[in-house]
């Protein structure tokens, strides 16, 4: 876990519309974007509005030179409404950046978090993301481009619908390809992520997986993975109260060691077998 967390007081600089409940919000806060990495998170609030505890967003990216952290969140309760009301210039206090992110030294060859690392020349990597866990696969995408651009990452997005295809405007820049599935068929392949995955290992040589979706989209991708032999990282989702391990809200025994972890303190971002059965 990267301990050089910060409470800072940014300011709103957009809070756009990008479907019916989904939301992007830009913020001011060059303390906290100076350190943020690939996968960590920041816990958001509305000092002037009802609700007590912070919100846990991940790092949807980042513009260092402007000081600038992107948020990509649905509305989906009274926290998310008050932040949905927010307008340019408004205060959000922001603590961050928290959690370890994607360990991505194998993959880039420069590592986050802190890491470093030899890379590898041959092979793929395929970020998956579904739903907001999207979100902090923007900013890894970006990472890994900017490191190795003649080897940009494949990305698989699994979304319910058409509606949802705003995503690709963050990723086009920094991926090879996207791959889309949608529940309902309205744009990509018919299905979930699953259905696809088969196809692109077949097609690439995928040696790296990274996910974040629904923990029941990141199963079973996960164990596709492992049955494969593919090193593969999966990001948790769960609901935070504190975000720094003290709360003890927000646990899972891990499956190879054994130990309790905490999902804000010691991932989110953990290695797939030690989440999931193989």
């Amino acid at each position: 876990m990267v301990l050089s967390m910060l409470v800072e007081m940014g300011s709103v600089v957009e809070n756009n519309i990008l479907s019916d409940d989904v939301r992007a919000m830009v913020i001011q806060a060059p303390r906290v974007t100076a350190q943020a990495e690939p996968g960590q998170f920041v816990m958001v609030k509305n000092e002037s509005g009802g609700t007590f505890l912070r919100r846990p967003f991940g790092v949807a990216d980042v513009d260092r030179e402007q000081g600038r952290l992107l948020l990509i969140y649905r509305v989906a309760g009274k926290g998310t409404r008050e932040l949905a009301g927010l307008e340019p210039t408004m205060e959000i206090s922001v603590e961050g950046p928290l959690g370890g992110g994607f360990r991505l030294t194998e993959v880039s060859g420069s590592g986050a978090g802190g890491h470093s690392g030899a890379g590898e020349a041959a092979g793929k990597t395929l970020l998956i993301g579904g739903g907001v866990g999207v979100a902090p696969l923007i900013y890894t995408a970006r990472y890994l481009a900017e490191r190795a651009p003649e080897n940009k990452p494949l990305f698989l997005l699994g979304v319910r619908s058409a509606e949802e295809l705003f995503w690709q405007d963050y990723l086009q820049e920094f991926t090879e390809e996207i791959i889309v599935t949608t529940n309902d068929g309205s744009a990509g392949q018919k299905g979930f992520a699953i259905d696809a995955l088969p196809d692109i290992l077949a097609r690439y040589d995928i040696r790296h997986i990274r996910i974040c979706g629904p923990t029941i989209m990141m199963e079973g991708l996960a164990k596709l993975a492992m049955e494969r032999g593919i090193e593969c990282q999966v990001s948790l989702e769960k609901r935070m109260a504190c975000g720094i391990g003290v709360c003890l809200g927000c646990t899972f025994e891990g499956k190879v060691s054994g130990k309790r972890w905490k999902i804000c303190h010691d991932g989110p971002v953990f290695p797939a077998e030690e989440v999931f059965e193989k």
